[in-house]
């Protein structure tokens, strides 16, 4: 009788972490299929990356990063409420996600690729 409190608690805290894992989200009802996600994730990092950009050019300075993704959620034509659901939607599986994200980096990897000096161009440099 002495170890039931114990035991109660050690229940309780293997119940209380086991609820943590389990991170079942529901479906959203207006989900945005995973290659538009891909192709809006590939536009919202382009984006990202204009708002980076420190150029001279005075109408690039008034224009924040806010106003790129809206533009970018008006270009698909997708609520900010959607989009955000599906973006949990979809990290909510981690290894999905990962994988998304890599089509998404190659995407930017075979772009660069075209405009990168082939090898023998940097060898005749050396």
């Amino acid at each position: 009788m002495k170890n039931l409190p114990g035991i109660i608690l050690v229940t309780f805290l293997l119940f209380g972490l086991a609820s943590c894992y389990n991170t079942d989200i529901k479906k959203p009802d207006k989900l945005i299929p995973k290659k538009k996600f891909e192709k809006m994730m590939i536009d919202l990092y382009i984006a990202q990356g204009m708002s980076f950009d420190q150029s001279s050019d005075s109408i690039r300075k008034k224009i924040t990063q806010t106003d790129l993704y809206f533009a970018v959620l008006k270009k698909y034509n997708v609520p900010d409420t959607v989009f955000i659901r599906s973006l949990i939607y979809y990290s909510s599986f981690p290894k999905d996600f990962e994988k998304m994200h890599e089509q998404i980096m190659n995407v930017f990897k075979e772009e660069e690729a075209k405009y990168k000096p082939n090898g023998a161009l940097n060898q005749e440099k050396r």
